[in-house]
């Protein structure tokens, strides 16, 4: 795809209220996922494995831990002179309000927007975790000659899901309607969608005039009868995240094969911003199954059916199952941790026993001293 074609543009915080427990010091993107990864590592790997060369990233608050994650993009190859990584902050002058929702957000960058140059805009939010061929969507954009692309998915929503926007469409894959749905199998947004840049901005500055809030649940159902709005099927992996319980599925789904095989597809790999650190010690005495270890952990004990993030340490006799353990988390001799959450810098004292069930984690908050 020529590089110039299309730009694109993430929202970092439009969902942090999904993942509170773990959004109350960074944004929904920075959240760390699967041993070494950050949420919004598979929307900018996504962009940039189809040829995106400037990616605009919609920030809110708490985006300190993301601005040290993505810094001037260059694990993604968006170090560059022309194009590159944009961070786009609330920028509030006279006349112009902090936003509260999509639409406000998507107004506030309207700098960038009128300077990125792309023939197309792709949109991509962070709460489903996939690794999606956007290179494909706009080519099947192009060729329907459609106005708005939406991709989705068809499956069943995981049983805590929320509402999600379910899809309605004809036998050409025009999208008929939209609505906010709980149901158990459907064809549902992803939260991504390509849409010609001049459109989009006209789009946006007339959903801005007329108050309207949203631009996924409220801009695309309204546009479905004057534009030609298409929909794109990813068929691989998907992971929606709206909820602490989802999060928990979505990285223990990680321990399968076949899982990781789909959603780090080496033609299309995942690129992260890249730490320097020792491999895994295993003391003599340690068990460790089924379980993902990033770099520099240390561990003794015993780790099964988990994910631990670098740096992680587990004493002699400490028993972890079914757990993530984020950066530097450190738990204490003969500890015992079943069906947790960790974030990161926590301290989970000797010989403290701290269970959850598969329904409700036990959590432990970051830099918490348990």
């Amino acid at each position: 795809m020529r590089t110039s074609l299309v730009s694109g543009i993430i929202f970092a915080n439009a969902q942090d209220n999904m993942l509170k427990k773990l959004t109350s010091n960074r944004s929904m993107a920075s959240v760390p996922f699967g041993a070494r990864f950050r949420i919004i590592d598979f929307a900018l790997s996504n962009l940039v494995n189809a040829g995106v060369t400037s990616v605009g990233i919609i920030t809110k608050e708490n985006y300190r831990s993301l601005m040290d994650h993505v810094g001037n993009g260059v694990a993604w190859d968006l170090d560059r002179k022309n194009g590159g990584l944009y961070l786009l902050p609330p920028y509030l002058t006279r006349g112009i309000r902090k936003y509260t929702d999509t639409v406000d957000a998507l107004y506030n960058a309207m700098d960038y927007l009128n300077r990125c140059g792309s023939e197309y805009i792709a949109l991509c939010d962070s709460y489903a975790l996939a690794n999606i061929d956007i290179n494909a969507a706009v080519k099947a954009h192009i060729e329907k000659e459609a106005d708005i692309t939406v991709v989705y998915h068809k499956g069943t929503l995981p049983e805590a899901s929320g509402k999600k926007l379910v899809l309605t469409m004809a036998d050409d894959g025009r999208i008929t309607k939209m609505t906010q749905s709980q149901v158990e199998e459907a064809a549902y947004s992803m939260g991504v969608s390509i849409i010609k840049r001049d459109l989009f901005i006209k789009i946006i500055k007339d959903a801005y005039d007329e108050e309207i809030k949203n631009y996924e649940k409220d801009v695309l159902p309204k546009s479905l009868s004057a534009l030609k709005v298409y929909g794109f099927e990813h068929e691989g992996f998907v992971a929606v995240l709206d909820n602490t319980h989802t999060y928990y599925q979505a990285s223990m789904a990680l321990l399968d094969k076949e899982v990781r095989k789909d959603l780090f597809n080496k033609e299309r790999p995942i690129l992260t911003k890249t730490r320097d650190d020792m491999p895994t010690r295993y003391g003599i005495e340690s068990e460790v199954k089924n379980s993902l270890i990033g770099d520099g952990c240390e561990i003794y004990g015993t780790v099964k059916n988990s994910i631990l993030f670098r740096g992680v340490k587990v004493a002699e006799g400490a028993v972890v199952e079914n757990c993530i353990l984020m950066q530097e988390t450190e738990v204490s001799k003969d500890a015992v941790l079943d069906n947790v959450i960790a974030d990161k810098n926590s301290f989970v004292s000797e010989k403290v026993v701290l269970k959850g069930t598969t329904e409700h984690h036990c959590f432990v908050r970051k830099s918490q001293i348990v």
